[in-house]
């Protein structure tokens, strides 16, 4: 068991997995592993803890600190069983204990690894620091790419497509999809075996895309690209005339052909596929997750997906994915 206080670690392209012991943690650990033996990676498992203190009420300016043995022996634990586990499997791993904030450890850790995996769910450390006030810290920052997998994720698990308000308007398998304003709901979309990746303005440039297309190559599997434009709630001051709504749909239809010729142009064997949908983005993004085997997005962006990981949107779309989301940093 290593306390990291020095710069090194035993390899720097490991992939960093954050444990506390909650169901999250474990089910974080299970994909790393996979993820390990599929990339020929090594794990650093991390355990991180605060040391609390009180103030001394007859000195000033001064803290009585608080014995951290007991937590510190707890989280130890932890790590040990993480580790053991991780070995099980006949994947390298070290084991490291930090004291300071999860999402703060979890940064700087990622600047020695090739991957950052987390639970959504936790009871400490990293428990809820993902989706709770510092919920930007680790996507925002990371220098690698974060994986946040759901509590409830099971290697095994089959999701079911649920109905959606956002409507797909256009695919590269149907062409143009005639509009309905007859429900408020249209059928949900399966992309059971699939990875799907949403993208912005960026298009073909974005990083989020690239890093879906390798990991759908690595795993043999379909990679569905996601675009949105929204014409629903623009507001009273503009309301699109069907010159507009063409004009939107052909613009998203051109980003999306376009992404999808780069990446045929680099992975001929790729079977790459786009959908593009009229409504919110957090939407279209959980309902795919319903059912995708990854979810990849970017931290930020220009439109549709975009401020993704670090405004309003994340805080709908993490909380509620049911599928392991990557979220890839986009540089400004």
């Amino acid at each position: 068991m290593a306390d990291n206080q020095t710069s090194e670690v035993a390899d720097p392209d490991a992939i960093v997995v954050g444990v506390d012991g909650s169901n999250a943690s474990r089910n974080a650990l299970r994909f790393a592993i996979g993820e390990a033996k599929s990339l020929g990676r090594s794990i650093r498992v991390v355990g991180a803890y605060t040391v609390p203190s009180v103030a001394a009420a007859t000195i000033d300016v001064s803290y009585v600190p608080i014995d951290d043995s007991a937590v510190r022996s707890s989280v130890t634990t932890v790590l040990k069983e993480a580790a053991a586990e991780v070995k099980a499997a006949d994947v390298p791993v070290e084991a490291i204990i930090e004291i300071g904030d999860a999402a703060g450890v979890l940064v700087e850790e990622s600047k020695q690894a090739s991957l950052t995996v987390v639970g959504s769910r936790g009871k400490g450390g990293f428990a809820g620091r993902l989706l709770g006030t510092v919920s930007s810290a680790l996507p925002a920052h990371s220098a690698c790419p974060t994986i946040v997998v759901p509590v409830g994720w099971t290697p095994e698990g089959t999701g079911e497509a649920r109905p959606s308000s956002s409507r797909p308007v256009h695919s590269s398998a149907e062409g143009p999809i005639e509009r309905s304003e007859e429900t408020d709901t249209v059928p949900g979309i399966d992309y059971s075996g699939q990875v799907v990746v949403g993208v912005d303005s960026l298009g073909k440039e974005s990083p989020a895309l690239w890093e879906a297309a390798h990991i759908a190559m690595r795993r043999k599997s379909p990679l569905h690209i996601q675009a949105v434009i929204t014409t629903t709630v623009i507001g009273p001051e503009w309301i699109p005339s069907q010159g507009d709504l063409e004009r939107l749909i052909q613009e998203g239809t051109d980003k999306l052909e376009a992404a999808r010729a780069a990446l045929l142009e680099k992975h001929p064997d790729l079977d790459v596929r786009w959908t593009l949908f009229d409504g919110q983005p957090a939407e279209v993004l959980v309902r795919a997750s319903d059912t995708c085997d990854i979810l990849v997005i970017g931290s930020r962006g220009r439109g549709g997906f975009a401020g993704l990981l670090l405004g309003s949107t994340s805080q709908s779309v993490l909380p509620y994915s049911a599928a392991p989301t990557m979220v890839v940093r986009v540089k400004r």
